[in-house]
């Protein structure tokens, strides 16, 4: 695409002195960006897709680390699977005659048992940022027609000046390569830190018109910052005075999900959430669940058993506004997720599996599910239903269960499912 004004042709002329990605850069991306595969045997043993050893381990789980080569890989159970692909981004943070470049990487990677792996890159994307907060895209052009997917970048295709599109707003990976180049702008905001798992440019964006987050950022409360930008649904105002408090005492919080549900339960209780005795537990899960019993119980004894007029208009209130979801079922053949379809049973739910999910009934922004094997939990799902993403996916006491990436993905990748029934 031609440049169409002064400030498009002034960032192609920049792109001409802009440096090619480096071999460092490429080999931290073949390293971190994307999954190394094991698998194992019918024997119990594991043979490492990457470098061929193979060993004996006493653990069953998803993941394990190659003794030989020492890289962690995630473990297939099919002992006939022979090949291993997988594809992801990550980014590299660059300046470029006084603009801030945040540059994507699609790494590929195919490892086939008795060979080598085989390792591929291709920069496909580049997103200029000026000073003054402009932006321009640089991008490959992606195959569109007769696929869902709006990433399917064509790799032989020139990397040039494109037309804004809100596709380019959704590439994100968690993967940036530490050496950042900033201008003073970003580096003021905090972000010579590093992205703590978050995608820079979001990251950027978020932090520059937001002072709350600049300071979450600079006193490295980072899964709280994470949490804000990822949930919608949770206004970083409803939680700021708790969060001064923790920043004075030096407490820092490492299970942001829980702490703001903690948070929200005081509140339900009547605690005093500006007392640090209350907001900086040293023990945050022991807390919550024990916060989250009292909840429970007043809930339970108030509304389920009492069938007040207040718990039949909670009833009325969520049947209108997550009706339409109602019915709706995902399932892989062994896992089972289905939308909570009363308020009676999100209760229940909360006080099966030991969390505080019995006080989501009034999250407007939230889809909570629940995940089964043969009848039986396993976990609670909440789903944004701004971003149609996963937020969380907890089992008994919080806890994550061997399940648990494959509901996450389970859900994620039905997420259409979930936009059918907004739009319809």
């Amino acid at each position: 695409m031609k440049p169409r004004n002064k400030f498009e042709k002034e960032i192609l002329k920049a792109s001409e002195s802009l440096k090619p990605i480096s071999e460092k850069q490429i080999k931290w991306g073949y390293r971190h960006a994307v999954s190394h595969f094991g698998r194992r045997n019918s024997d119990g043993t594991i043979l490492c897709a990457e470098c061929g050893h193979r060993y004996h381990t006493s653990g069953k789980g998803e993941h394990s680390i190659c003794p030989k080569c020492h890289t962690r890989l995630t473990i297939g159970n099919n002992p006939r699977q022979r090949k291993f692909k997988e594809q992801d981004y990550f980014a590299v943070v660059d300046t470029c005659k006084g603009y801030q470049v945040v540059r994507y990487i699609m790494v590929y990677h195919t490892a086939t048992i008795g060979k080598e792996p085989e390792y591929s890159h291709c920069e496909v994307m580049q997103r200029w940022i000026a000073p003054n907060g402009g932006k321009v895209t640089f991008a490959r052009m992606r195959q569109t027609l007769g696929t869902m997917y709006y990433d399917l970048w064509i790799p032989s295709s020139e990397l040039t000046l494109r037309r804004e599109n809100q596709i380019y707003g959704y590439i994100e990976t968690p993967f940036t390569y530490p050496r950042m180049n900033l201008l003073p702008m970003f580096r003021k905001l905090g972000l010579k830190n590093g992205t703590f798992g978050i995608d820079p440019q979001r990251l950027m964006d978020y932090v520059k018109d937001n002072n709350r987050a600049e300071t979450l950022l600079k006193v490295g409360q980072t899964k709280l910052l994470k949490l804000f930008m990822d949930d919608t649904a949770k206004d970083i105002e409803n939680y700021w005075a708790s969060i001064r408090i923790c920043i004075r005492n030096h407490y820092k919080v490492t299970k942001a999900s829980e702490w703001c549900d903690y948070i929200d339960t005081l509140k339900y209780l009547g605690k005093d959430v500006h007392n640090a005795k209350y907001v900086c537990p040293t023990d945050i899960i022991k807390a919550h669940n024990k916060a989250m019993r009292k909840a429970l119980n007043i809930a339970e004894m108030e509304e389920i058993s009492g069938k007040t007029p207040e718990f039949l208009a909670k009833e009325m209130r969520y049947k209108m506004a997550k009706g339409m979801f109602f019915g709706l079922i995902f399932t892989d053949g062994e896992i089972t997720v289905r939308v909570i379809e009363s308020v009676k049973d999100m209760v229940l739910e909360g006080k099966a599996m030991h969390h505080c999910v019995g006080t989501y009934y009034d999250k407007a922004k939230s889809l909570i599910l629940s995940a089964t094997i043969n009848s039986a939990r396993v976990e609670t799902v909440e789903v944004n239903l701004d971003t149609l993403k996963v937020v969380q996916s907890r089992g008994v006491n919080n806890q994550n269960t061997p399940q648990h990436d494959r509901i996450v993905d389970l859900v994620n990748s039905n997420a259409r499912l979930i936009k059918e029934r907004m739009t319809a």
